[in-house]
This record gives C-alpha cells, sequence and structure tokens, in this order.
C-alpha cells in the first residue's frame, strides 16, 4: 500500500472568516451577542440586528460590526435589511438567526393568537432570513445559514409549550428542505439544538435551581451563550464545509437519555 501522501490542509485557517460578512439575528443579548463575538474573533464583519436599537448598538460596537435595528418578523424590514447589506457591503457570506422566545400554553387552552405568535416568533423570522438572504448569498459566491433550535423540537416532556416545540420541529425540518433547495447555490443550512442555556431571561432563577436543574445532564452543568457560539462559528466555518441540514446537537448530553424502565431500588441484577 502506497504512503498516504492527501494534503493537509491548514485547519486552524479553516476556522477564519476573514474578509466575510455576516448578518446575525438577534444579536442584542445571550447567545446573539456571544455569536457576533465569536464571528468578530474569526475575522468576520457582523451586522447585529435587533429589534432594540440600545443593546444592538451596543453589541455592534463591541464587536466593530453594524447595527441595523429591524423586526425579523416583519417583511418590509428584511428587505430593507438585505438591500443595507447588499449597498454596504456588495456581499453576505452568512446568516445566523438565534431568536425564539416560548410561550406557555397547551393543546387543550393556547389560543389563536399565542399559537400564531409562536409560529411567527420561532419560524417566520427564519423563512425571511433564508429567502431574502439566500439570493445575496448566491451572488457572493455561497454562503451559510446557521439557525438556533431547540431540543424541545425532538423530545417532549411535561410543562413544555406546545406551539414551541412543534415550531421548533418545523424549523428543523425546514433545515433539511432549505438545504436541499439551497446546495446547488453554494450555501449550507444547519441548525443548533441546544438544552437549557443560561442566557439572560433565565437570570431570576437561583442558583440553588440551577444546581439541581444541572443534575439532570450528564456534564453536571448548565450551558452558557458560548457554548452555543462556539458550535455556531465551527457551521460557519470551512471546518463544517461538508456539514449541510443537519440538526446539531448541543445539549450537555440531556437528550442521549431515557427515563428508566424500573425503579431505583429494583432487585435481581446479579451475575
Amino acid at each position: 500500500m502506497d504512503f498516504d501522501e492527501t494534503a493537509v490542509p491548514g485547519y486552524g485557517g479553516l476556522l477564519r472568516l476573514d474578509g466575510q460578512v455576516f448578518v446575525v439575528l438577534g444579536a442584542g443579548q445571550g447567545i446573539g451577542r456571544q455569536s457576533a463575538h465569536a464571528l468578530a474573533q474569526a475575522g468576520a464583519t457582523v451586522v447585529c440586528v435587533g429589534r432594540r436599537a440600545e443593546p444592538t448598538e451596543r453589541v455592534a460596537r463591541e464587536v466593530g460590526g453594524v447595527a441595523i435595528v429591524a423586526d425579523a418578523q416583519d417583511r418590509g424590514d428584511m428587505v430593507r435589511l438585505f438591500d443595507e447589506v447588499r449597498t454596504r457591503f456588495g456581499k453576505l457570506n452568512g446568516i445566523v438567526d438565534i431568536i425564539a422566545i416560548g410561550i406557555r400554553g397547551g393543546v387543550l387552552d393556547m389560543t389563536d393568537d399565542d399559537y400564531q405568535w409562536q409560529h411567527d416568533n420561532v419560524l417566520r423570522h427564519a423563512f425571511l432570513a433564508l429567502q431574502l438572504g439566500a439570493p445575496l448569498m448566491r451572488d457572493s459566491g455561497g454562503g451559510v445559514a446557521v439557525l438556533v433550535s431547540s431540543v424541545a423540537g425532538q423530545h417532549v416532556w411535561p410543562g413544555i409549550t406546545l406551539a414551541y416545540s412543534i415550531f421548533k420541529a418545523a424549523l428543523d425540518h425546514m433545515t433539511r428542505v432549505a438545504a436541499v433547495e439551497l446546495g446547488p447555490l453554494g450555501i449550507r443550512v444547519n441548525t443548533v439544538s441546544p438544552g437549557l442555556i443560561k442566557t439572560p431571561r433565565w437570570q431570576t432563577q437561583t442558583a440553588e435551581w440551577y444546581e439541581r436543574v444541572a443534575q439532570r445532564y450528564p456534564v453536571r452543568r448548565i450551558g452558557e451563550p458560548s457554548d452555543i457560539a462556539s458550535v455556531i462559528l465551527f457551521l460557519s466555518s470551512e471546518l463544517s464545509r461538508n456539514m449541510t441540514g443537519q440538526v446539531l446537537v448541543a445539549d450537555g448530553g440531556l437528550t442521549i437519555q431515557s427515563p428508566s424502565p424500573v425503579p431505583d431500588d429494583m432487585q435481581g441484577w446479579s451475575r
């Protein structure tokens, strides 16, 4: 057998995003803010997008990027966003979409208004981002889109809202469908699926509560926004160039477990 002389790439260089332009939807806090920092540290120019001017502009200053105040669920705002990116930079290499908030409500008690609100809050902006951003990425020679889902889209737990779960499941499949459609245009589409992440929205919980919840995770810790941003950076880079249509779980091992089918004190396990 001949010696393997296959070219060895510079793996560290494949992580770099120098000269690239990325749009981050929901950049003002939590996973969005950390993702903006991760992309910027890898060399990208980051367009920070959010509905609230103050946090969006603050993060843009932190990363040396550009702030655009826009409602990602509004088609007019999203058209304006991508038009501005095209005018200012002439290209777009990636989109990262962080946005989603869950609201309570089950099969028997969710209202039509809440159902529609949750649909728009989880799915509509992702659809608009792909539909309106893909032509600019295509014209730029290709690009990547990274969406953020949730393990609630793949698993069911008591108390997890109906609409949030089903629309996260739909987001996962949107990833697959879009990857097949956009792949020939040079665009990869992937999704990160976290478990519980200690974002600013969860800051009202006590340290004791976090300690109790951490025991449910094999790694015995609750994920930080930076844990998800690091996966987003990987999926945004050439290190993941052979990945598309994937839902990459980053949940501290939560969902590899199943409830035991027998009580813990069952007798009879012996050699």
